[in-house]
């Protein structure tokens, strides 16, 4: 044995699994999402002593999974999970490709099988046949620990990518036979690097902007901690500011340069310069690009003119990237018109067209009459969330959590509690249809052995509503197939786990019904009634070309 190393956090540091610990101290993570099972044996042995991390076991690896995705979002910060390779890694997939288009700064610990038998395929218990593979797929690195001799380097090489660029997950396996190996060295603290913006592009964006005269800013995920900047932007340009999904709340919807995506969809055509500040724009692009002037700031140097269309590229995080635009703007911004007028009417006329979308708006409305302005929705892939994305009063940013470009279906009751644990003083509301909400509602479970007191608001109308829906529309009300669904009854299930839970059936009720799961000290669950068929969102969400 190796004389003892002193970890950098505190602690004598002889193994793999030891530094894995102080890997989880030097990111701040104090929660580990986690179902623990023979080939982590030893690490989760190591955890035993490790003072300040709390693990969070789950009742299944997506569980997990996406627990650590909603604590990674609601905070900005690293979060980690841990679970065993092959099935209990598979079972994490969905979770980790969720994470990687959503924004997710996830550790995932994933034990692997013996490192002499990799790739033999042997058959040992839990193997695949080449388990990086995948998890490189899903990952912005995917780390691989075979002995102690290279584990500092590849730990503190994970960790600094872990908070640095575009937040992804990052994946460390660590063989069985690898945890109890001794290490040389010591961590550092993670290293986070960003990039510059270069001088040359931002003032060639600024003197775009500077001569157009219907500039637009949209806005995604990665804005979210440049809200001060994208509000002095917009305000100098006197530019509508809109998002697809992962944007709002980044400019309040009161805001009066604020608008939903189908009144951004409307000026599309006009405007003569556009500004994607931490977002892909993968809808917008598609509504056409002829004669498109577009400003693209992001962290991620592969966003910049991934359509190839002569993007200005600024790579740079959202609010470096944006405070360097305004400053090279603010000489030469000549006077602009104020267009709070114009933009309150074509609102108006926007709330007009969508006030069919009914109980939906009710229901949201209600929920907004309740819900703390700094209170969090995490959205399923549910008719509610769908709605929410046009007509929900965003306040804050990071008060909407979404699977983004994953959609996944089944995640939120996992997601919410994950954010919920992680941020225990906020009011996280989770939207969920009667179709994704049994994907992971064995974690009620896990909230009740915890006391996280999220709520979630459960719309039962005995289908895969989106699914049954677009079979209606598209071949006929008598060629619907394999969309109707069987439930419990969804109170008496809340309650066997020891959730506080009641149904409703309508927005007056849902008033009184959230205020007392907000107030309860521990998980709730509303059950709101919902008609069969609702009126469908999707023609204002799925929008043709304009240019």
């Amino acid at each position: 044995m190796r004389p003892h190393s002193v970890g950098s956090y505190g602690e004598h540091m002889t193994t793999v699994a030891d530094l894995t610990v102080d890997a989880l101290r030097a990111l701040g993570i104090s929660q580990l999402f986690c179902l623990p099972g023979v080939q982590n044996d030893d690490f989760f042995d190591r955890l035993v002593d490790a003072r300040g991390i709390t693990p969070i076991v789950t009742r299944h690896e997506q569980g997990a999974a996406y627990m650590a995705l909603g604590a990674s979002q609601i905070t900005n910060r690293p979060s980690a999970f841990c679970v065993v390779p092959g099935p209990g890694m598979l079972n994490a997939g969905a979770a980790l490709t969720s994470a990687y288009w959503a924004g997710g700064r996830v550790l995932a610990l994933i034990g692997a099988i013996p490192d002499h038998l990799k790739g033999k395929g042997v058959g040992v218990l839990h193997e695949l046949p080449d388990q990086t593979a995948v998890l490189r797929q899903i990952t912005k690195e995917a780390h691989y620990i075979p002995t102690g001799e290279s584990a500092v380097a590849t730990m503190q090489q994970a960790i600094d990518s872990l908070v640095s660029g575009i937040p992804r997950p990052v994946s460390v396996e660590v063989p069985v036979t690898a945890w109890k190996h001794d290490v040389d060295g010591v961590l550092a603290p993670p290293r986070t690097t960003n990039p510059t913006p270069a001088d040359a592009q931002v003032a060639a964006a600024a003197e775009l902007l500077a001569n157009a005269e219907r500039p637009l800013v949209i806005v995604g995920g990665g804005a979210h901690e440049a809200a001060d900047e994208v509000r002095e932007l917009a305000e100098m340009l006197q530019a509508p500011t809109f998002t697809r999904r992962q944007g709002h709340g980044v400019l309040p919807t009161q805001h009066p340069l604020q608008v939903p995506l189908p009144v951004g969809h409307e000026l599309w055509a006009g405007c003569d310069a556009v500004v994607g500040i931490g977002s892909r724009l993968e809808f917008p692009l598609d509504w056409g690009t002829d004669g498109l002037n577009l400003i693209q700031i992001n962290v991620d140097e592969d966003e910049l003119d991934r359509r190839q269309i002569g993007t200005i590229g600024i790579h740079a995080d959202a609010a470096v990237g944006t405070r360097a635009l305004i400053d090279a703007l603010a000489p030469i911004n000549p006077s602009r018109a104020d267009r709070t007028t114009e933009l309150a009417e074509r609102r108006a006329a926007f709330a007009d067209r969508i006030a069919h979308l009914e109980p939906q708006l009710s229901t949201l409305a209600a929920v907004r009459d309740v819900l703390p302005d700094d209170g969090v929705i995490v959205e399923d892939v549910t008719q509610m969330g769908f709605a929410a994305h046009l007509a929900f009063d965003f306040r804050h940013p990071r008060t909407f959590l979404t699977t983004s470009a994953a959609g996944t279906l089944g995640a939120g009751v996992a997601h919410a509690i994950g954010a919920q644990a992680a941020d225990p003083e906020r009011t996280v509301l989770n939207l969920v249809g009667d179709g994704g909400f049994l994907f992971t509602a064995a974690e009620l479970a896990t909230a009740v052995q915890y006391n996280i007191g999220l709520t979630i608001l459960l719309h039962d109308n005995g289908s895969y509503g989106n699914v049954k829906r677009f079979q209606v529309e598209r071949y006929g009300a008598d060629r619907t197939i394999a969309s109707d669904l069987q439930n419990p009854d969804f109170v008496a299930f809340g309650e066997s786990f020891g959730v506080q839970s009641q149904r409703v059936d309508d927005s007056n009720e849902l008033r009184s019904a959230l205020d007392a799961a907000f107030a309860h000290d521990g998980p709730s669950l509303v059950v709101a009634s919902m008609p069969d068929l609702i009126p469908s969102p999707w023609p204002y969400l799925r929008l043709p070309p304009t240019r």
